[in-house]
């Protein structure tokens, strides 16, 4: 029930219903890492979704301009681009502080999102912020 409650406070799924919000807690897979544990690796295959639910996450790009690209915390969520193409991971997503994170297999979270497709709207919104941090700020 505490992870329902959690995922009920993720902008993200805000939008959901408690059955859809218990069947995503059911689905998610929980998982801890370590501060400084690298959780995904920039070039590596994209496959989920990740929430952050408690800590801190940084993520860097080793592109030609390289560095941070910036934080995220509890409610945030990356890897969203494994939801819309198959590319290898575009950033390295490394545990600031101890940090536990939610895991939804793409095509779980793809067949939420046809289900349920107000979603797509903080998820885009999500995108465009990202996309403008990248535009007036560089990676950094």
């Amino acid at each position: 029930m505490q992870l329902e409650q959690t995922l009920a406070s993720v902008p993200l799924l805000s939008s959901l219903d408690r059955r859809t919000l218990k069947r995503l807690a059911e689905q998610g897979k929980q998982r801890s890492y370590a501060s400084g544990e690298v959780i995904i690796r920039e070039g590596s295959p994209a496959s989920a979704l990740y929430i952050v639910v408690r800590g801190r996450v940084k993520v860097e790009r080793a592109d030609a301009t390289g560095g941070p690209v910036g934080e995220l915390a509890a409610g945030d969520f990356f890897g969203e681009l494994a939801l819309i193409e198959e590319h290898p991971r575009s950033a390295t997503v490394t545990a600031v502080d101890d940090t536990d994170c939610v895991l939804f297999v793409a095509w779980e979270f793809t067949a939420l999102l046809k289900e349920h497709p107000e979603m797509a709207i903080p998820l885009m919104n999500a995108l465009i912020a990202r996309l403008h941090r990248r535009e007036h700020h560089g990676p950094g």
